[in-house]
């Protein structure tokens, strides 16, 4: 079966996430395409992208195709065949375009003409909503957007064929903003979002009914992203007042969600801490420094780094006593910005000191670390998912 995904705004990264998640279900891919921010995959199998879409915080919207071939053999389908499954005669559609050609505009002339046709009152309703790219390209059709209509077509091309497909799911802003907005205990300028916890918990490909480990757990935002999935946590936090508005927030969760999995909430320093019980995988976001209000130089850049070396070093040699043999980790580390440069951790020193390597994605050429941050932004992330060597 060939799926469509439109991606958020790093392209590079909500690849990765759906990579690993297919992986870590056992979903085999065969090919692979990307234009924009649009990822066509031909995996063995069907998906429930209703459930898939809950799942993937770098994913705006997930479709299928349902038909490819030349530009005359998509002509012919079109017209011949069904493609719209709703009841009511009256409805807004749009037709996203993932083709950069004018072969859009002749489809939306033969979408025009079948509905006619069929006597249904269709309303064309466009693409709207920008999504600021990190590569500073700006994308029509956001999720709030998208919603606003019955039906959202899309035109996918690449060098083989050209797809026309329906978009099933979009993404739900407002499940996700309630959890992160509404839960009793939040740390607006150190909590990692809900978004970035779920494409951690893919990255490291924990599944449900095993245990994830967050060693710097903060006030729970990973770990209850992980619950939601039915996923074990331990969470870890040198803070106490952290670990204690954690217990808040997920006795939050459960009377909302009444999650199932097994919760562990240790206030201590993981570095020394000792884990008695053995994790499956690590998905954490360490501190990224304090709120930089100034571009730094590149000494000082290099000072807040090598710290940052040294105490990851430092967790990651403890915490690899209870991670299992073929356990990943992910982690974001800082990449600051020195003026018209950025500058991130050194890895390899980092996998020296502690036995461990970066990990391989399958299927594609994308490779970690793989770059975050906003163009204003003096301290970004880099996503590294590690394993043993």
């Amino acid at each position: 079966m060939k799926y469509f995904f439109i991606l958020g705004k790093n392209v590079e990264l909500s690849i990765a996430e759906i990579v690993s998640y297919f992986e870590k279900e056992e979903i085999k891919i065969s090919k692979t395409y990307n234009f924009k921010n649009g990822f066509l995959v031909d995996v063995s199998g069907e998906l429930k992208t209703s459930e898939v879409i809950k799942r993937l915080g770098g994913t705006l919207a997930i479709g299928i195709i349902l038909f490819e071939g030349n530009q005359k053999e998509l002509f012919e389908k079109i017209e011949k065949e069904e493609i719209y499954f709703e009841s009511p005669i009256k409805f807004r559609y749009s037709l996203l375009d993932f083709c950069e050609s004018s072969f859009s505009d002749k489809i939306e002339e033969s979408l025009k003409i079948k509905f006619k046709k069929e006597g249904l009152k269709a309303y064309k309703n466009p693409a709207k909503g920008m999504i600021n790219m990190q590569n500073g390209e700006i994308f029509l059709g956001s999720p709030s957007k998208l919603k606003q209509n019955d039906v959202n077509y899309f035109l996918f091309k690449n060098s083989e064929k050209n797809y026309f497909g329906i978009l099933e799911n979009i993404y739900d802003y407002k499940e996700t903003e309630k959890r992160d907005m509404e839960k009793p205990e939040r740390r607006e300028s150190l909590a990692i979002s809900p978004k970035l916890s779920q494409i951690l918990i893919n990255l490291s490909q924990v599944k449900k009914g095993e245990t994830l480990l967050d060693c710097f757990c903060g006030v729970g935002v990973i770990l209850q992203e992980a619950l939601i999935q039915e996923i074990n946590v331990v969470g870890i936090d040198l803070d106490k007042e952290a670990i204690e508005s954690a217990k808040k927030n997920i006795a939050w969760l459960n009377s909302q969600y009444k999650v199932g999995a097994q919760i562990e909430l240790i206030n201590g320093n993981s570095r020394n801490v000792n884990i008695k019980r053995k994790v499956d995988a690590i998905a954490t976001e360490p501190s990224l420094g304090i709120l930089m209000k100034r571009v730094p130089n590149r000494k000082e850049a290099e000072v807040f780094l090598r710290n940052f070396e040294s105490l990851m070093v430092g967790v990651l040699n403890n915490m690899n006593k209870c991670l299992k043999n073929d356990g990943k980790i992910a982690f974001t580390a800082p990449l600051v910005s020195i003026g018209r440069e950025r500058v991130g951790c050194r890895i390899e020193s980092i996998c020296a000191a502690t036995g461990l390597k970066i990990s391989e994605l399958k299927n594609v050429e994308i490779k970690f670390p793989i770059k975050d941050f906003r163009k204003d932004q003096i301290v970004g992330r880099e996503f590294f998912v590690l394993e043993r060597k």
